[in-house]
């Protein structure tokens, strides 16, 4: 057995993910899946060097490779708009977690919880680590639809379904209808949201760059001068009707 290999940190993770929904996301329950896996305690440095903080790392990229199967199997997929693949990428990863909720309560619980801070040895690192994880599924579902997107369009992207993930955990968390319907139905809301501010957000581009285009052709004559009150006045809407 090759002690950091992808199959035997699989295997502690699928033992971990059951003792963990009685003794919470903590190291004890990390060095209980080791011995079910007939693994000492000594090696745990080996497999996951920062203990539940790498672990919590390694099931964040092991759902996102569950989820990325899953989206492979949907026809036509990469032939939809941008906003449905989203969509459709969204539930796929809410659909993976759907057997272990109560490990991701127990998660969350690990990243949030406040005695963390008093702590010299881990301090802020969980809280910074959840956020982080919602970026990184945020970049997976991105990458996987083929973004090629760059610079400031990169990072704002992620972020903003990043936002959308971290609202969207909660709801699911609580969710108890029978295919994740008011999950579903949140990322709908969600991105439509979005879709609207991006809307708002062109019409105001647009509207923008044609008052300046207009401002210019109302002050500047065709020599890049400025025009006279006079001329300005007779462009003026109602004003240019009188003559002069």
């Amino acid at each position: 057995m090759i002690l950091d290999s992808f199959v035997t940190k699989e295997k502690i993770l699928n033992e971990f993910l059951v003792i963990c929904e009685f003794d919470g996301w903590t190291n004890q329950a990390l060095i209980k899946a080791l011995n079910h896996c007939l693994i000492e305690e000594k090696f745990l440095n080996l497999i996951f060097e920062n203990g539940c903080l790498d672990l919590a790392e390694f099931y964040v990229d092991y759902q996102n490779q569950k989820a990325a199967a899953n989206i492979a199997k949907i026809e036509n997929f990469h032939q939809d708009k941008i906003r449905n693949k989203i969509r459709l990428s969204l539930y796929e990863r809410f659909e993976v977690e759907k057997n272990n909720k109560i490990a991701l309560r127990r998660l969350v619980n690990f990243y949030s919880n406040p005695k963390n801070f008093i702590s010299f040895e881990i301090g802020p690192k969980p809280m910074a680590k959840g956020l982080a994880s919602c970026y990184k599924i945020a970049d997976f579902i991105w990458t996987n639809i083929g973004d090629q997107s760059t610079d400031f369009n990169f990072y704002s992207k992620r972020l903003t379904l990043a936002k959308i993930i971290f609202h969207s955990l909660f709801v699911f968390l609580k969710d108890d209808s029978l295919n994740l319907e008011k999950t579903k139905s949140f990322i709908d809301f969600e991105i439509e949201k979005i879709m609207n501010f991006e809307k708002c957000k062109m019409r105001l581009k647009n509207f923008t760059k044609n008052a300046e285009k207009g401002l210019k052709e109302l002050v500047i004559n065709d020599d890049g001068d400025l025009k006279s009150v006079k001329e300005i006045v007779k462009k003026l809407p109602f004003i240019r009707l009188i003559k002069f």
